[in-house]
């Protein structure tokens, strides 16, 4: 019966650990990344940053998986002397995931100088299946350095 409670306990330590990790995880494009999965209509669903030279679009890979297949793609240039193409991002949740939702109209962006394009989403994730708690990515372009990270 002691071991039911402790490992009863040890989980929902795990549980309630996990809920205050950030979901949000900036990766490689890779299978998601595909021009089909754009959300129509196009002029609704990209923007620009940097005079053109930050595109930003929503994706669903026509929601499969079921709980999770919005992301966020983002393409900079690569400041790498030796870059074969620009840098290609997804943002999702975490274990190559994606999110329940994403409100891109409610996307911003703000400048910064010294650390570059901030970009803010709200989003929404499933719990459990069935309730679902909703976040707000941050994800910084920093075009001098070549880098798209979480915040």
């Amino acid at each position: 019966m002691h071991r039911i409670v402790a490992a009863g306990l040890a989980a929902l330590g795990f549980i309630a650990a996990a809920g205050t990790a950030s979901a949000v995880e900036v990766r490689e494009c890779g299978w998601s990344a595909n021009a089909q999965f754009i959300v129509e209509p196009w002029e609704k669903n990209a923007r620009t940053f940097y005079n053109g030279q930050v595109r930003v679009a929503y994706l669903d890979t026509f929601g499969e998986p079921v709980c999770c297949s919005t992301l966020l793609l983002i393409i900079a240039p690569d400041p790498g002397e030796d870059a074969l193409g620009p840098l290609c991002r997804v943002v999702g949740d975490h274990d190559e995931m994606g999110f329940q939702d994403i409100a891109f109209d409610k996307l911003t962006a703000r400048y910064d100088p010294n650390k570059g394009l901030l970009i803010v989403f709200p989003y929404s994730l499933y719990v459990d299946g069935i309730e679902s708690k909703h976040g707000t990515a941050k994800v910084r372009v920093n075009l001098a350095t070549g880098t798209i990270v979480a915040e």
